[in-house]
């Protein structure tokens, strides 16, 4: 069993500053726990925009831009950190623009 995370800092064509942090524990090929958090970072502050992760004992996701409400996942978590790590790669730049016109 082993924990893997980094962490990438990227600028947006708006000028926001967003920090992308990836953690995953996996176990016999598989995905045991995770996390995936996008956040929005300003002088000594970090908002969150999304997370998904499975603290609590379950898969749950949150899109801060709507919500501070998670929403419970029933999904294996091995497929969940794949489609979700692309999902955020594909999506954070337009999720930081919906955060800002939602807050």
């Amino acid at each position: 069993m082993g924990e893997n995370s980094y962490t990438l800092i990227r600028d947006i064509p708006t000028g926001e500053v967003v920090r992308l942090d990836f953690r995953w524990v996996k176990e016999k090929n598989a995905i045991r726990d995770f996390s995936i958090n996008v956040s929005m970072l300003g002088g000594e502050t970090k908002i969150d925009i999304y997370r998904i992760d499975t603290n609590h004992g379950y898969l749950h996701e949150h899109k801060f831009w709507r919500s501070n409400k998670p929403e419970k996942l029933d999904i294996n978590y091995t497929k969940a950190f794949i489609e979700k790590k692309k999902e955020v790669f594909d999506n954070y730049k337009k999720w930081v623009l919906l955060f800002k016109k939602n807050r």
